[in-house]
């Protein structure tokens, strides 16, 4: 599935953000329907890769997770994924958003590796509102920051972790073989930017 990266020519904003149309996963890993559909979309503005995430059921978030704080192992638990990789080499990004707003990333060297040497993006900023029933959560992260990747010639491929603790699996990824694994860049699409 290919990814659409709307192109802003005005910095962005979450107002903004949230009135772009989303694109929806509705099959797991093993092609069974989604309901509801998880949904994403993701801008930019030259500065800042923005993304959004939202879905109309509650989530199990991980008890340690805080809005707007880093924290690891969210995955442990219900989130949205992307991972964002060079169209040369090997390098990749990972950045995990929990439903409130706690996010995770880290820079890899080649598949699984992580790369010690590249620091985090510390400017990340996010916004979620949550509901009993829905929720919705985005972040805005400097591209200056996310280093080795250029956001007009790359790889993304958007997941997530759903219905903790019975996990399913979602991506836009194209090899969907074997047990759920999203560290698979070769597998990643080149988004479309409009």
């Amino acid at each position: 599935m290919q990814t659409v990266i709307h192109q802003w020519a005005f910095p962005g904003s979450f107002e903004h953000l949230a009135t772009l149309p989303r694109q929806e996963l509705v099959n797991d890993w093993y092609g069974y329907d989604v309901e509801p559909a998880a949904e994403f979309c993701f801008a930019t503005d030259g500065e800042n890769l923005w993304f959004l995430a939202s879905r109309k059921q509650s989530a199990t978030i991980h008890p340690d997770a805080k809005p707007g704080e880093f924290l690891a192992e969210l995955w442990k638990y219900d989130l949205a994924e992307w991972f964002i990789a060079s169209q040369e080499g090997k390098n990749y990004w990972e950045f995990n958003l929990a439903p409130n707003g706690a996010w995770w990333a880290s820079c890899f060297s080649d598949v699984r590796i992580a790369d010690p040497s590249t620091p985090v993006p510390m400017s990340v900023e996010t916004y979620s509102i949550m509901t009993d029933d829905e929720w919705c959560v985005m972040a805005k992260i400097p591209l200056n920051q996310l280093d080795g990747i250029d956001i007009r010639d790359c790889k993304l491929a958007t997941t997530f972790i759903l219905n903790t603790p019975d996990q399913i699996f979602l991506t836009t990824a194209d090899d969907l073989t074997g047990d759920p694994d999203f560290h698979r860049p070769s597998s990643f699409n080149c988004p479309v930017l409009k």
